[in-house]
């Protein structure tokens, strides 16, 4: 797809029933190169019918956050009490939209539904989306609230040392919100969910998601929101310390991390995805597991998990094994921990091939 094909179908996914000629005032192009480019994304399989009708199968929703990631990140050993020399930055980040801007940026149509404030960091989100193409007409903006803003600290050796996070906004993100974008959830291929959603919202998506359910944690202290019926997920994405953090939800016994798999496809969660900066990818369903070791990555960064998931669903929406769609998902990985920002900007169809070519061929 290309930069103004992606416009476009920004465009006919805000309002399907656009005329070319509004798309064409609205881009600064003519009405006939309009309609070339609509011809070539029926072509490619991108939207089907008159009124520019998606294809279902061609699109995912994704559920979950948005925040404003602050972070500190120390120059020296962290001295307790005392102002550390260092480097602070903002950064538009959360699982929910690390997701669908890698999704975006893999040409995987998607709509993210989710929740911001009508504040300065809300409206940061809206320029960013919009510069990235990000389809967000199901996003709401709710006024007299904060948006989502997650603070932290680490050491100059990468380690995270402290963290605050102000996300009562989610509470927000309601089974009757849910409701009313249950037609859109329930007609795309997969529904993304992380785990910043309140337990009521999981809930009612376990009861009413009819598509396969990725979910993704972002917390251990959060893995309790999914208890209730575990088997109502298709694909579990994780980390050693989520996991970890699950299991003791579940058992008081101690187990390494192959029991912890087997434990969890017990309760009838059909695919497991754990990833380990230092130990690399993990997978097992109850037909196949294989382990991805690291080359060498030894730090851990906020967006590599969401770029894991996105190249993850990316593969899967064209029929790749599940072996080769985690082999993108892991040269996803290393894309994302060569970048400064939670989605790489390099991570590209083009550019996730190569790195997959180069890892694994």
């Amino acid at each position: 797809m290309t930069e103004r094909e992606r416009e476009i179908l920004s465009l006919i996914l805000a309002n399907p029933l656009i005329s070319q000629n509004e798309i064409a005032e609205e881009l600064g192009i003519s009405r006939s190169g309009v309609a070339a480019h609509i011809f070539n994304l029926t072509k490619k399989g991108y939207i089907e019918g008159r009124g520019y009708i998606i294809k279902e199968s061609e699109f995912v929703t994704i559920i979950g956050g948005i925040n404003m990631d602050i972070s500190g990140i120390a120059s020296a050993p962290l001295s307790p009490n005392h102002p550390n020399p260092g480097t602070i930055a903002f950064s538009q980040g959360g699982a929910g939209r690390n997701i669908s801007l890698g999704l975006t940026q893999l040409n995987v149509p998607n709509y993210f539904i989710s929740v911001h404030g009508n504040d300065i960091n809300g409206n940061k989100f809206k320029q960013d989306a919009q510069q990235h193409g990000m389809n967000i007409q199901y996003v709401k903006e709710l006024p007299n609230e904060r948006t989502s803003t997650y603070l932290y600290i680490d050491d100059h050796n990468g380690n995270r040392t402290a963290a605050i996070e102000d996300m009562a906004i989610y509470n927000h993100i309601t089974p009757d919100f849910l409701k009313e974008k249950s037609e859109i959830i329930n007609n795309s291929r997969y529904c993304i969910v992380d785990t910043n959603l309140t337990a009521d919202a999981i809930n009612w998506l376990y009861d009413n998601c009819k598509v396969p359910l990725f979910v993704t944690t972002v917390a251990e202290n959060k893995n309790y929101k999914l208890l209730s019926q575990l088997d109502k997920i298709n694909t579990l994405i994780t980390t050693p310390n989520d996991l970890k953090g699950l299991i003791k939800e579940l058992t008081e016994k101690e187990m390494d991390l192959n029991q912890s798999l087997a434990l969890l496809l017990d309760t009838g969660i059909e695919n497991l995805v754990v990833y380990s900066p230092i130990e690399g990818l993990y997978f097992k369903n109850k037909e196949e597991h294989f382990h991805i070791q690291t080359t060498g990555i030894s730090t851990s960064k906020l967006g590599t998990e969401s770029s894991i998931t996105a190249a993850l669903v990316w593969a899967l929406t064209k029929n790749y094994t599940w072996k080769d769609s985690l082999h993108h998902a892991y040269a996803a990985a290393e894309i994302s921990l060569e970048s400064p920002y939670p989605i790489s900007e390099d991570l590209t169809e083009d550019t996730l091939t190569a790195k997959k070519s180069l890892l694994f061929n």
